[in-house]
């Protein structure tokens, strides 16, 4: 079994088992929308949202599902939802959908998601793939979020500007049209280089925050296993 099978069979949780800091997955998407904390935002939201209803949908009809043509069958429902949440951005959210771009059609390839339908949603009841949906959907949020947040503060001294892209368009378009600062204080963190360096400082952050908390960790009797003695009697 690879580390990424391992990794996945894992239960989910937004901490010990994040599908970006830990799993690596759906990186591409994090890593060039994380220019501002409203963009992290909206793309982990709508992220989220998808990989919930999907879920949901792929645990209910799991008795209906071709075993052989089971990822088609992903690929299919992911579309449908990231299709209808395309359209409902567009009607309602359109500057954050101009901002998001490409990325938000591309939810229904994010591995990230299909890797939950996969390994947990079509082998268990819908409440059960409903929850985990929602625990690696947060994560996955808390990741984004945390990246974005860095890039924006570092790269333009600011923390959740143009906050207005995260209203209905009705009620966002009169403060939109005043126009925000747009002031770079350190260009090279809004750079994709610089998205890979901080993501790589926020896993090493992660591993370094586990490593303090195993070694803090009281030792149980659990996990003290026995020597075993090894019998050399016999015969040979």
């Amino acid at each position: 079994m690879s580390e990424l099978q391992l990794n996945s069979s894992q239960a989910s949780s937004p901490w010990t088992n994040n599908p970006v800091l830990v799993q690596l997955l759906g990186l591409s998407p994090v890593l060039a929308i994380s220019t501002t904390l409203v963009n992290g935002l909206g793309l982990g939201i709508s992220t989220a949202l998808v990989m919930l209803l999907s879920s949901v949908t792929v645990s209910t009809l799991r008795t209906k599902i071709n075993q052989r043509w089971r990822f088609t069958w992903y690929l299919l429902i992911t579309a449908s939802y990231t299709t209808i949440l395309d359209s409902l951005l567009q009607w309602f959210y359109s500057p954050l959908h101009r901002e998001l771009g490409i990325y938000i059609p591309l939810i229904c390839c994010n591995f990230a998601v299909l890797i939950r339908l996969e390994v947990h949603a079509i082998n268990h009841h819908w409440r059960s793939a409903l929850k985990d949906a929602a625990l690696t959907g947060s994560g996955f949020i808390v990741a984004i979020v945390a990246l974005s947040s860095l890039r924006e503060l570092i790269g333009r001294g600011t923390l959740l500007a143009d906050w207005q892209l995260l209203l209905p368009v009705s009620q966002a378009t009169a403060v939109i049209s005043k126009g925000s600062n747009t002031t770079e204080y350190f260009d090279f963190a809004l750079l994709l280089p610089a998205a890979f360096i901080l993501l790589g400082l926020l896993i090493a952050g992660k591993n370094l925050i586990d490593c303090k908390l195993n070694e803090n960790a009281p030792v149980t009797a659990r996990e003290i296993e026995p020597i075993k003695r090894a019998r050399v009697t016999g015969g040979l």
